[in-house]
């Protein structure tokens, strides 16, 4: 598997954008790092090995108990 990669500043930016918030430019650096940290666990999942489930379907009468 690839290593993951390391979060640009561009992507970064995007994040920032998509999520409608502001943060200081002399902030960036920081928050990069902390957001790199956070997703590299998630990067290195492989979700194509984790089964799928359906949740359970359960049906009540009217006016029954759940």
């Amino acid at each position: 598997m690839d290593t993951p990669k390391e979060l640009t500043l561009e992507e970064l930016r995007e994040r920032i954008e998509a999520a409608g918030i502001s943060i200081a430019d002399h902030r960036l650096g920081m928050v990069r790092k902390l957001l790199s940290d956070a997703l590299i666990h998630v990067r290195a999942l492989d979700s194509r090995t984790i089964k799928t489930e359906e949740p359970a379907v359960r049906f009540a009468l009217e006016g029954g108990p759940r």
